[in-house]
């Protein structure tokens, strides 16, 4: 619950719970439009400038949508969607140094959610910083081992390219267990094949993963 939640009126949380709705079906038009009347409405509706961010970058618009994420954190510094949103965005426009110094502000207020680390182990990849990536990956699959499976592609891809092979490939393997037909599921398969008859891996060859039934 954010704290500006509280504040906000019954006419702008009925914009907002419409704009939410409409986010949700993907009328990004129709949600912008009933999100911009809830924060006229109410100006420091923190939840509301969230989703307004999260529907403005979904139309590309990428200025504007920032303005509106870091809207919302200025209104409620202890609203964890704002950062996580904000840090989706800025990785996506390439923004890796703008990303962490978001989500060490986030850490400050949330140094224990995972999502942050996850996050922030992206934007170091992005930069070309594998250490610090792998150390951020790390750090969010300590406080949640559950991670999605295709948490163990990224660290995987940050392994490889430091040549630690034989971690790479038990991180594949991870995410051949939790998500056998995923979308990254014949890659993977194929890097796997490529380590084994290269002999960079030891252990026995790799098994196929069960096809979901």
């Amino acid at each position: 619950m954010s704290a500006s939640d509280f504040a906000a009126s019954k006419k702008a949380r009925k914009e907002y719970e419409k704009g939410h709705a409409a986010l949700q079906s993907g009328k990004y038009l129709q949600a912008r439009e009933r999100l911009e009347k809830a924060v006229a409405e109410e100006p420091c509706y923190a939840r509301a400038h969230a989703s307004l961010g999260v529907a403005l970058s979904m139309q590309h618009l990428f200025v504007p949508a920032e303005a509106s994420l870091q809207k919302a954190i200025a209104c409620d510094p202890g609203f964890l969607e704002a950062y996580i949103q904000l840090a989706i965005l800025l990785n996506v426009e390439n923004k890796y140094a703008e990303t962490e110094a978001e989500l060490h502000e986030g850490l400050r207020h949330f140094p224990g959610e995972w999502q942050l680390y996850y996050y922030l182990g992206i934007a170091s990849r992005g930069a070309g910083q594998l250490d610090k990536a792998e150390e951020a990956y790390l750090k969010a699959q300590s406080i949640n081992p559950a991670v999605p499976p295709e948490f163990h592609v990224k660290l995987a891809d940050v392994l490889l390219r430091q040549k630690k092979y034989q971690k790479a490939y038990a991180e594949m393997r991870a995410y051949l267990r939790a998500d056998p037909g995923g979308s990254f599921a014949d890659e993977t398969k194929t890097l796997m094949k490529r380590l084994e008859s290269s002999g960079l891996v030891s252990g026995a060859p790799h098994q196929e993963a069960p096809s979901p039934r």
